[in-house]
């Protein structure tokens, strides 16, 4: 199964989207009018038959050598039959590693974060749970080890605990927290000391299927007048997770931050949401301890993932190093 989401301003243009990118067989999943009036359709298109879709996609050629461990390792991860089929569709390489790391370039974006004092503020979004504020202190450790000052701002201000688990991290690194009620304090919060800092926020989890949840959280990303991130774990339900991908890619985002990997086994959620937002790889987190950071997803990394080898986490023993200069 192929997910999209597909938004405009009338029913009319997205289905005329829809018919001219999936054909007249798609399948409309579900129809949502955001609080601007754009209305966002995720469709998809079933297969009837597995063996016509690898034969229309492939050839009519059986799959074999490196294009069939590459088919059965994505099977694997539960990615959709058609999205499998279209990444292996024109593989000309001899082993399975090179064919997906190839098929994987040509078909994603990657764009791992860098840290620039210069750059607009990174804001982390998501469900709840999905790993925010560990990730923020993760970018922040990265961040004050690269000798960058660093100001997080939290907006999490009802969540029990969510500001004593931010501050245990910026204590050790030496990092500013400013606690943002609302927009106007968060447009005050960055305007507000040194200019030279990168600048990280955390947010509250949101419901994405709630409007005045994602209304809310999009009057946040205006006055922050930063880059949405979208955190996501790992795991969980194809058609679920392209939903969900889609009310925040609504808002802006287009780059993902894929958490747990370290308790996933099956990450074909994460190649529907990247074809469906669209969203560009960022960074994966493989643990919950904010000192072994984040990893840069890139076509290699993703490659050893998806043929289940284990990707190291960028390793980092320097905050409290960095804390005590």
């Amino acid at each position: 199964m192929r997910l999209r989401v597909y938004t405009a301003r009338t029913i009319a243009d997205a289905m005329r989207q829809i018919r001219n990118e999936l054909g007249d067989d798609a399948v409309i999943v579900s129809t949502e009018t955001d609080t601007d009036g754009e209305v966002r359709i995720t469709a998809a298109l079933e297969n009837l038959d597995d063996a016509d879709v690898l034969a229309r996609l492939i050839g009519d050629e059986p799959a074999s050598g490196a294009r069939a461990e590459a088919l059965g390792a994505l099977a694997y991860h539960g990615v959709p039959d058609d999205l499998a089929g279209g990444l292996v569709a024109d593989a000309g390489e001899d082993d399975v590693a090179s064919l997906l790391r190839a098929a994987l370039a040509h078909a994603f974006l990657f764009e791992p974060v860098k840290l620039d004092p210069r750059a607009r503020p990174l804001m982390m979004v998501g469900t709840p749970g999905a790993g925010k504020t560990v990730t923020t202190a993760k970018l922040a450790a990265r961040a004050t080890i690269d000798g960058c000052a660093v100001k997080v701002i939290s907006t999490d201000t009802f969540r029990a605990g969510a500001r004593a688990q931010l501050a245990a991290f910026t204590d050790i690194l030496n990092a500013e927290l400013v606690d943002a009620d609302g927009p106007d304090e968060l447009r005050a919060a960055i305007a507000a000391g040194a200019s030279d800092a990168v600048v990280l926020i955390d947010t509250a989890g949101v419901n994405p299927f709630d409007p005045a949840d994602m209304a809310a959280l999009a009057r946040l990303v205006e006055a922050g007048g930063g880059e949405p991130v979208l955190v996501m774990a790992a795991g969980g339900d194809s058609l679920e997770a392209a939903e969900i991908a889609g009310s925040f890619a609504a808002l802006g985002a287009h780059r993902l931050v894929a958490t747990r990997l370290d308790v996933a086994r099956r990450l074909g959620a994460l190649l529907v949401v990247a074809e469906a937002g669209p969203f560009a790889f960022a960074e994966a987190s493989a643990s919950a301890q904010v000192a072994l950071g984040l990893t840069p997803i890139t076509p290699y990394a993703l490659t050893r993932l998806l043929l289940g080898e284990p990707i190291a986490s960028a390793t980092n023993s320097q905050p409290e190093k960095a804390a005590a200069r």
